[in-house]
């Protein structure tokens, strides 16, 4: 018996893995893109923190808003008895746990993507950015 449960946590835990990276590679791309905005923000003399903050604040926004939803539809299937034992009550626990940790990855993960790129960004000059982009 602890042999399946063993397959299907490792299991579990690659697909969050590869979710994290998929969400990692898509948000870095995202803000790297907006080199050219952040060129003309710094050019124009905003602060760096502002800048850094709303860049921040805005793929915080997007992901909030998908691990709401992603989050909300997994509870409401279970609860109407999609769960493993049959049991909405039980199951509604149990998977409120596991969607909290899998909410905290993601939003770690698509933190860590959008800060590095932003930062980068941030550092080349003004100018530099604007003819590159």
């Amino acid at each position: 018996m602890v042999a399946p449960v063993a397959a299907l946590a490792g299991a579990s835990a690659l697909v969050l893995f590869l979710s994290a990276m998929g969400l990692f590679s898509l948000m870095s791309i995202s803000v790297s893109r907006r080199t050219r905005e952040i060129g003309l923000r710094m050019a124009l003399g905003a602060n760096p923190r502002h800048v850094l903050g709303r860049i921040v604040a805005h793929a915080l926004l997007l992901m909030a808003i998908g691990v709401t939803a992603g989050g909300g539809l997994v509870l409401f299937f279970v609860a109407l008895g999609g769960g493993p034992t049959g049991r909405p009550a039980d199951d509604v626990v149990s998977f409120a746990f596991w969607v909290g940790i899998t909410s905290a990855v993601m939003l770690g993960a698509g933190l860590l993507a959008c800060v590095e790129p932003a930062r980068r960004a941030l550092r080349i000059n003004p100018i530099d950015a604007l003819r590159d982009a």
